[in-house]
């Protein structure tokens, strides 16, 4: 970065309008929802095991979000956001690795979550040390894609780690900052609220980002 180019960040302030426009979001009351029993080797296992149909993808625009969306993402590449510090491996939408994790999640968390087998897209999610999620709301753009037939508005995005809360391990939800957690530990991310995560430790970070007919 030169003198200039950073000159031109704060004389612009390309983050004022995605400031202005989260600040004016509702504030989600972020807790635990429920708790699931999870075997994390298992998991890991099957990110070595599938490793090549796992997507590797980082913050860009991308052709099935919404226009805030990739707004949103235009900022944060602006301001640094990169392949370098936003890279993740990504199950869940390539071959059979859905209906693989909702096995490896099983019938009994899935009865937990109160969830319809048939509408659920999984999302399991690495970041290694130096890499995280920018600040982003969800619109469904990928269950979209994958379950057109759904009724998105009976739909409920929920989140979990599948490991213990390690050192450097963080996930803000709208305005609350979620560290320490228990493995299997369910959260909801409301769809149109911020959040984000980041890995600014040392160990891997895995975590499900779950979608799906929510029958409360």
């Amino acid at each position: 970065m030169d003198k200039l180019y950073y000159q031109n960040l704060l004389e612009q302030k390309p983050w004022q309008e995605m400031e202005d426009y989260f600040n004016g979001l509702p504030v989600a009351d972020v807790k635990p929802i429920a708790q699931l029993d999870i075997n994390t080797e298992d998991w890991i296992k099957f990110t070595m095991d599938n490793f090549d149909l796992a997507q590797q993808k980082w913050e860009e625009p991308k052709a099935h979000y919404s226009e805030y969306s990739n707004k949103w993402a235009s900022v944060n590449n602006a301001l640094g956001r990169n392949k370098d510090n936003t890279f993740e491996l990504n199950y869940g939408m390539n071959g059979d690795t859905n209906e693989k994790l909702k096995k490896l999640l099983g019938a009994e968390n899935i009865a937990t979550l109160k969830a319809e087998p048939d509408s659920i897209l999984m999302r399991f999610i690495v970041k290694l040390p130096g890499h995280g999620i920018a600040w982003h709301l969800d619109d469904a753009g990928s269950y979209k894609k994958k379950f057109p037939q759904y009724d998105t508005r009976k739909l409920k995005r929920l989140w979990f780690s599948i490991d213990q809360w390690r050192d450097g391990h963080a996930m803000q939800i709208s305005k609350t900052v979620l560290t320490n957690w228990n493995k299997g530990s369910v959260y909801e991310i409301p769809f149109g609220l911020g959040h984000a995560s980041s890995n600014f430790g040392f160990t891997p970070q895995y975590t499900i980002s779950f979608t799906g007919v929510i029958n409360d």
